[in-house]
């Protein structure tokens, strides 16, 4: 019988962004809220005698089948355990790439965490805490070690230092992403162009939480359709609040009830990825198992 084991890596959203000066090393020091989203990609694994990669055949969006950060997980596991496994590897792949949503790092990291369960599994001895997998996330990125724990957190210094926090439930995100793949890189290289512009704005609340972000002014030069988001969802009824995620170009929306959704079709195209539901905390118990992989590979 052939096992395939899997997992969901959820989308990472930031209810705001604020980046503060650099350190000695050139990286910038950074505060974040952020929550997890139902909008999941899921991986599964079964073991075999070489690495292969296969991806949905039906997913819009496409990663480099020999270079991603789902390999690089494997091979950065397999370096700290000596665990020499080889895997087919299959990804569903809902969360769009260069997106601000932190879909490479949540496949990192859920790879990492459905590692950790096979090989915890595989020993009566040495087991691998969940600190061990942190460690090993964060030298692959630094978004990784909170995309481990996917619950409400707030994260600062480099966005490892990671606090536990818990943010309201029962609204709905509304996410708008216009098919447009930003760099980090390049939009944190534009940011210190904006850095000192005093650009004045109404401040929005989420209840108690500021929705902010230090790189909408460097990824709007970049992309100045975030602009005509933001301005949409600013005029329409309900929206409790509204933003930009991460270094974007996706922004995001808040309402209470799935009534106050608007109609998008009226003024987005198919170009643009929409999505709406609402937050989840993940647990890292999330493994799961089946007998037959769904077909679609």
């Amino acid at each position: 019988m052939t096992v395939y084991y899997n997992i969901s890596a959820p989308a990472k959203l930031n209810l705001n962004l604020f980046v503060k000066d650099k350190s000695t090393d050139g990286l910038h020091f950074l505060e974040s809220d952020i929550c997890f989203l139902e909008l999941i990609d899921k991986i599964y694994l079964k073991f075999s005698q070489e690495d292969t990669f296969h991806q949905n055949k039906g997913n819009s969006f496409v990663i480099d089948p020999q270079k991603n950060l789902i390999l690089q997980a494997i091979n950065q596991f397999r370096f700290h355990t000596n665990w020499n496994k080889k895997f087919e590897i299959y990804l569903d792949k809902n969360i769009p790439i260069g997106s601000g949503l932190g879909g490479g790092s949540a496949d990192a990291a859920a790879t990492l965490v459905l590692l950790r369960t096979l090989f915890n599994k595989d020993r009566k001895h040495n087991k691998i805490p969940i600190s061990k997998i942190l460690q090993i996330g964060s030298e692959l990125g630094s978004d990784i070690p909170s995309c481990i724990m996917s619950k409400d957190l707030r994260l600062s210094g480099y966005g490892k230092e990671i606090k536990r926090k818990k943010f309201p439930s029962n609204y709905y995100f509304l996410i708008i992403y216009p098919n447009i793949e930003l760099s980090t890189k390049s939009v944190f290289q534009h940011y210190s162009d904006f850095k000192n512009f005093n650009h004045k704005s109404k401040k929005i609340l989420f209840e108690n939480i500021l929705i902010h972000n230090s790189l909408l002014l460097s990824a709007t030069s970049l992309a100045p359709k975030i602009k005509d988001i933001l301005v949409y969802l600013r005029k329409t009824p309900n929206i409790v609040a509204y933003g930009m995620t991460g270094s974007g170009s996706t922004c995001f929306g808040i309402v209470k009830s799935l009534k106050d959704i608007p109609n998008l079709g009226k003024f987005f195209n198919k170009k643009y990825f929409i999505w709406f539901g609402q937050k989840a905390d993940f647990n890292l118990n999330r493994v799961s198992f089946s007998k037959v992989l769904e077909n679609k590979f």
